[in-house]
């Protein structure tokens, strides 16, 4: 009995509770609206209270197959009512009221804000050089820079730019432009000439080799042969110049891929013109015929030998005593020793001895031997101890012994300029299929690289170059955009990090 007397209990409880929120949920639904926020509804419109706000929306009625019967659909906001200031419409209900959405324009701003304040030149000299053609090229060296597109994107990406505003439109149809990049490297004069814009007076100038994999069966350029990165493949030979001073790079030149650096020289020295300048090449250069070539056009070299030529002289190295050296220097953390000698030829022969350098390779000699890599013995090793570390520099520039060894270890920037070549504009790789459309196609990428290094002597000026690469400010510029709203041109909001950065660089894009 106790046991049915609970239970009858428990059970009225139940039915209490759900009596009391029936009545309650009831209550609320018969609840009218405030007279202020009903005279906005409308047919057509549902008005809704949400955490204390009147919202109106736009309200449709669907059949429901399931229940027999019309089910309404809550549509897009309208706007909010309060009671002080009626019914304040929403800005997105606003903008597709007067049809604005429909017309609304979006293009890439910041990088174009960038070319006309910093590298706005280059169209005068573009137009001076190639003057039904700048439009392209301009357009084309974007797509590069900023997408590392391919030839079928290339209308895409400058149409989406405000470039395209400014200096109209451009055909960009690949059909067009294989057809514009043959005729471009036809004109490789008028290529040169722009190289000579840029001054090397008084200047060190690097010259380097590097190769690019063709996929190309047709063109007689590519040979088999092993690349820098150690693979057999098909390459095409690039030799570039760099100028230290500008820190631009300011020429390049396409060869057979057989062609090794020392043949290549001659015609590239020939073709550059350099007056007044020290130049700076790698040991692959070396050979008498390159360095009477030099001196007959008067110009100055800094090159290295290798460690077996026969115009070292070791003898004070072998000494095993820093006191027959001439003297030492600080560079980058290291000291460095040397002693200096005139040759047969008039030249200066510069050793220098890196001590971190020599443990180096000595303890990798001797790994190498532990190893038993063929060719490494003690034998060798003590053959060849005297000689690790060193560096010979031959030279007939007047200057000091640290000027001559800071001045080739500059040709680090030109090695970092390939790299950029290759992995910022990604130009390692040509699929075309013609020598003159390969020119044209290069020139393309070398106008990109300028504007790569233009970007970073940016940077460097404000000492945001440690924090920033060129790669990440065009990333930041690319996400400031243009917005055509009736005919008129907006820029459109920006992130604060963004914002600083413009700031930092006295860019006043806002």
């Amino acid at each position: 009995m106790f046991v049915y007397g609970n239970f009858f209990i428990i059970l009225q409880l139940r039915i209490y509770v759900i009596e009391r929120t029936i009545k309650i949920k009831n209550h609320h639904t018969m609840a009218k609206h405030p007279d202020w926020a009903l005279k906005f509804r409308k047919k057509g419109t549902e008005l809704r209270l949400l955490n204390g706000q009147y919202y109106l929306y736009e309200a449709t009625s669907k059949w429901n197959p399931e229940k027999k019967r019309s089910q309404k659909v809550t549509g897009k906001l309208l706007g909010k009512i309060t009671e002080k200031d009626g019914f304040i419409e929403s800005e997105k209900a606003r903008l597709r009221r007067q049809n604005v959405i429909s017309s609304l324009t979006v293009k890439e701003y910041g990088f174009s804000f960038l070319y006309e304040q910093l590298l706005g030149d280059y169209t005068a000299l573009l137009k001076k050089h190639f003057e039904n053609d700048w439009q392209s090229i301009l357009a084309l060296a974007y797509g590069r820079l900023l997408y590392c597109s391919p030839l079928k994107n290339m209308s895409f990406h400058y149409s989406n730019s405000y470039l395209s505003e400014w200096y109209g439109n451009v055909n960009l149809s690949p059909n067009r432009l294989s057809g514009f990049l043959r005729t471009l490297g036809i004109r490789r004069e008028s290529i040169v000439r722009f190289f000579r814009e840029f001054n090397y007076a008084n200047d060190c100038i690097i010259f380097d080799g590097t190769d690019i994999n063709s996929k190309s069966s047709l063109m007689y350029l590519p040979k088999e042969g092993k690349s820098k990165r150690g693979v057999y493949e098909s390459i095409i030979d690039l030799m570039f110049v760099f100028s230290v001073g500008q820190r631009l790079p300011v020429y390049y030149r396409i060869n057979q891929g057989n062609i090794k650096d020392v043949k290549s020289f001659r015609l590239c020295l020939e073709e550059c013109k350099i007056v007044d300048a020290v130049i700076i090449l790698d040991k692959g250069f070396y050979s008498k015929e390159n360095i009477k070539r030099i001196k007959d056009e008067e110009l100055k070299f800094v090159i290295p030998l290798r460690r077996t030529s026969s115009l070292i002289d070791y003898t004070k190295m072998e000494q095993g005593n820093k006191g027959v050296f001439d003297g030492y220097f600080k560079f980058e953390g290291r000291y460095i020793w040397y002693y200096s000698y005139r040759t047969k030829d008039h030249d200066t022969l510069h050793l220098y001895l890196d001590e971190k350098l020599r443990v180096e390779e000595e303890k990798d000699f001797l790994e190498r031997i532990e190893n038993g890599s063929k060719g490494y013995t003690m034998k060798e090793f003590n053959k060849k101890s005297t000689r690790f570390g060193t560096i010979a520099l031959l030279t007939n520039a007047e200057k000091t012994p640290e000027k001559i060894y800071v001045d080739y270890k500059s040709r680090g920037e030109v090695e970092q300029m390939i790299d950029a070549l290759k992995d910022v504009v990604e130009a390692d790789v040509s699929y075309m299929q013609n020598e003159y459309a390969l020119e044209g196609w290069m020139f393309i990428n070398y106008i990109a690289l300028h504007w790569y290094y233009r970007i970073y002597q940016l940077l460097t000026k404000h000492e945001l170059n440690r924090n920033f690469s060129p790669k990440d400010l065009i990333s930041f510029l690319t996400e400031i955009k243009r917005v055509k709203i009736n005919d008129k041109w907006y820029t459109a909001e920006i992130t604060k990090k963004t914002a600083t950065l413009m700031k930092k660089l006295e860019l006043p894009i806002t």
